[in-house]
């Protein structure tokens, strides 16, 4: 059960990162890097909320629960060459909507404010399928309590649910689509899932000599099993992904650098 008054768990923290190639990209900080180091802060700062040490959360019939990503936010100032340079990321999780949960990570160098990431996430679970295409939403069997969320973790989750819902049955013509096939061994994560970072991937692999990115925000609609090709359509700063049968699975929308 989640609930929005504070109580005395972790809910914050602060992490220390020195800048070399796995962190930076041409342009700057590296997006997927990012991805994946602030979701696994996300993780374990919900793990602590929990109480608990590792990161297997749990239902309460002891099937294995996942916090899947709903929405990422993720902005990037202008910088100049951070390669060496010590980044600091400054990290808080709260309570959303219902059952999800928000964090916030700032990036700040030399006391700067170089980019920020926005991140919901609420508990799934597969069915008794196993297929990713059947996941379904879940709580953990502990119970946990949050601060309430500020107003970016809100409005963004206020568009992911509008997005969701305005896409909820859609379907997308894939004849001008590119279509791609995804790497089991890079693309998805320990547990078999379509890893998050990988959508920004793919929508990025569909830009035409790509200026430096300012924005990118994705609302994860679903996931894919592997040996599933996948298909992404851009319309200007819009990007829709894909199944092989037209489902769309999530919605990107960018901002670039004039």
């Amino acid at each position: 059960m989640l609930d929005a008054h504070p109580q005395s768990v972790a809910t914050a923290r602060v992490t220390s990162q020195t800048l070399g190639m796995q962190q930076l990209c041409p342009h700057g900080l590296s997006e997927q890097w990012l991805l994946g180091a602030c979701g696994d802060i996300h993780w374990t700062l919900l793990a602590k909320s929990l109480e608990q040490d590792g990161l297997r959360f749990k239902a309460a019939d002891g099937r294995p629960l996942y916090a899947a990503f709903c929405a990422t936010r993720l902005e990037l100032a202008p910088s100049r060459s951070l390669l060496g340079e010590n980044m600091s990321i400054h990290s808080d999780i709260a309570a959303t909507s219902g059952p999800k949960t928000g964090s916030r990570h700032v990036f700040r160098h030399q006391g700067r404010v170089v980019g920020s990431l926005l991140m919901l996430s609420t508990f799934v679970a597969h069915d008794e399928t196993g297929s990713n295409r059947r996941i379904v939403r879940a709580l953990p069997s502990g119970s946990y309590t949050l601060p309430a969320a500020g107003p970016d973790l809100m409005a963004l989750d206020r568009r992911a649910r509008h997005t969701s819902r305005g896409l909820r049955g859609q379907y997308m013509p894939l004849d001008d689509a590119d279509r791609i096939d995804p790497c089991y061994s890079l693309d998805f994560n320990a547990v078999g899932l379509l890893y998050f970072p990988s959508f920004s991937r793919f929508a990025e692999s569909v830009v035409r000599c790509p200026k430096p990115l300012r924005m990118r925000e994705v609302v994860y609609l679903g996931n894919l099993d592997a040996g599933e090709a996948l298909y992404v359509q851009r319309s200007g700063a819009e990007t829709h992904i894909a199944g092989a049968d037209g489902r769309i699975i999530a919605q990107v929308n960018e901002e670039r650098a004039s």
